[in-house]
């Protein structure tokens, strides 16, 4: 889920210096956002930096995907980015290496069987 900047902004620029994609313009009016370049600073910070530092937490409103597939994916990503980043205890590394090889194993048997 990507973020858009709502008529609330009050230029202040400090969502353009933060965001890690570069993904916030200004287009001579206003701050727009690139759906193309915003990925919720994934891989780069836990939350959405524009977000975080805008001053009057309004100026953002997120927009959440329409499809359920768009919405799972997301959700995901940013799961497996947070346990990426977090150091995971051998226990917890293990578990999710069984768990993925018995999910891809079963995805396998059901693309077979179809």
């Amino acid at each position: 889920m990507s973020y858009t900047i709502t008529s609330k902004c009050i230029s202040c620029h400090q969502c353009v210096s933060q965001c890690p994609t570069g993904a916030i313009s200004w287009n001579g009016a206003s701050y727009e956002i690139n759906q193309n370049l915003c990925n919720n600073c994934v891989g780069f910070y836990s939350v959405p930096q524009c977000a975080a530092s805008c001053p009057t937490n309004y100026a953002l409103q997120q927009i959440a995907p329409t499809d359920y597939w768009d919405s799972w994916f997301v959700t995901y990503n940013k799961l497996v980015s947070q346990m990426n980043e977090a150091k995971q205890g051998s226990y917890w590394l293990k578990w999710f290496e069984l768990y993925s090889q018995k999910l891809s194993k079963q995805l396998q048997a059901s693309i077979c069987n179809t």
